[in-house]
C-alpha cells in the first residue's frame, strides 16, 4: 500500500491555490498574460484536489491491521494479566493466569514459553507457602528427558529449586543445585545475580556470616536491575550481621528491606523481614518493639496460609 504524506499534499495543492499575485497586477502590456497565468493555476489546483480526494478515499477503505490468531492472543492475554496480579501482589489470581497460559502454550506447542511459564508456577506456587508444590512444577522442567525445554529455561528451574530447598532448610540439597546452576550460568544468565545472592545467603547458613557479609555488600555495589533481587540482598545482609553481633547495623538493613518488599508487595518476603526484626530487636533491648514485629510477622504469616489454603480447595 502507497504511504502518502499528508502535510507533503496539502502544502502541494495550497502552493496551486496560491496565486502569484503578480498576475492580477494590471501591466499596460501584461494583462493578458496574467489572466492566462490565473487560468493554468486553478486548473492545476483542481487536480491536486482531485488526486488529494482519491488518495484519501484509498486510505479510508484500506483493511484493518491483521488480529493474531485467537489463541495466540489468548496467550498473550493470560501472560499479561499473571505479570500484573503479580504486580498488585494477588498471587491467586496470578497463579491461575499462569495456569490458563501453560494450557495455551502447550496447545501451541510452544516449549521456551511453556518452561519459562513452569517456573514461574513454582515461583508463585512458593510465594503462596507451598513448596512441594513448587518443586513438583520445577519437576516438569528438570526431569523432562526429551530435551525439549531449552537449556536456559532448565538453568532457572535449578535456580529456583537451590532457593525453595533453602527456604525447607535442605541444606545439602540446597547446595547441589546452587552449584549445577552456578555451572551452567557461567557468569551470562539473567540469574547470575541471585545465584550470587544464594551463595550469600549459604555461607551464612553454614556459619560464615563475614564471607557472606563481604559478598553481599559487593552486590550491592554492583548493583541489580531487579528491585526484588536488590531487597534479597539487604536482607541476606541483616542476616548476617544479626550473627555477628551487629545489631544496629542489622536492624537498619531489615528496615530497609522490610520497605522495599512492602512496595512490591512480596508477602513471603515481608514476613521475614518482620521475624528478622522481632529478633533484633529483642537483641537490642527493645522489648516492645520486638513484640510488636512478631506480632505483626504471624498475621502476615496467618494471611499467607489463608491465601494458600484456599488457592489448594479451588485446585482443579
Amino acid at each position: 500500500m502507497i504511504k502518502l504524506n499528508w502535510v507533503s499534499q496539502f502544502k502541494t495543492v495550497l502552493a496551486a491555490l496560491a496565486l502569484d499575485k503578480r498576475g492580477f497586477i494590471l501591466q499596460p502590456s501584461g494583462l493578458t498574460s496574467g489572466i492566462a497565468s490565473v487560468r493554468w493555476q486553478l486548473k492545476t489546483a483542481l487536480i491536486y484536489l482531485s488526486s488529494f480526494a482519491l488518495c484519501v478515499l484509498a486510505a479510508c477503505s484500506s483493511p484493518p491491521p491483521a488480529r493474531l490468531p485467537a489463541l495466540l492472543e489468548q496467550a498473550q492475554n493470560a501472560d499479561k494479566e499473571a505479570r500484573r496480579a503479580l504486580q498488585k501482589g494477588d498471587l491467586q489470581r496470578a497463579q491461575r493466569s499462569f495456569r490458563h497460559l501453560l494450557t495455551l502454550q502447550e496447545s501451541l506447542d510452544d516449549t521456551a514459553g511453556t518452561a519459562i511459564t513452569l517456573v514461574n508456577l513454582a515461583t508463585v506456587t512458593h510465594q503462596l507457602q507451598d513448596e512441594s508444590g513448587a518443586l513438583a512444577w520445577l519437576d516438569k522442567v528438570l526431569l523432562e528427558k526429551a530435551s525439549v525445554y531449552p537449556v536456559a529455561a532448565k538453568t532457572s528451574a535449578t535456580f529456583r529449586r537451590a532457593v525453595i530447598l533453602v527456604s525447607l532448610n535442605r541444606l545439602p540439597e540446597a547446595n547441589l543445585a546452587w552449584q549445577q546452576a552456578h555451572t551452567a550460568c557461567a557468569e551470562k544468565c539473567p540469574e547470575q545475580f541471585g545465584i550470587l545472592t544464594l551463595q550469600a545467603r549459604l555461607l551464612g547458613l553454614q556459619g560464615d556470616a563475614l564471607a557472606a557479609i563481604t559478598l553481599a555488600q559487593q552486590l550491592l555495589k554492583n548493583g541489580a536491575s531487579d528491585a526484588e533481587e536488590m531487597a534479597n540482598v539487604v536482607r541476606v545482609l541483616a542476616q548476617a550481621e544479626a550473627q555477628l553481633l551487629r545489631y544496629p547495623e542489622s536492624f537498619a538493613h531489615f528496615q530497609q528491606a522490610l520497605t522495599e518488599d512492602k512496595r512490591l508487595g512480596l508477602s513471603a518476603h515481608i514476613a521475614q523481614d518482620l521475624i528478622g526484626l522481632a529478633q533484633v530487636a529483642k537483641q537490642l533491648g527493645q522489648e516492645a518493639e520486638s513484640e510488636n514485629y512478631a506480632h505483626r510477622a504471624a498475621l502476615v504469616e496467618q494471611g499467607l496460609r489463608s491465601e494458600s489454603t484456599e488457592q489448594i480447595n479451588h485446585s482443579p
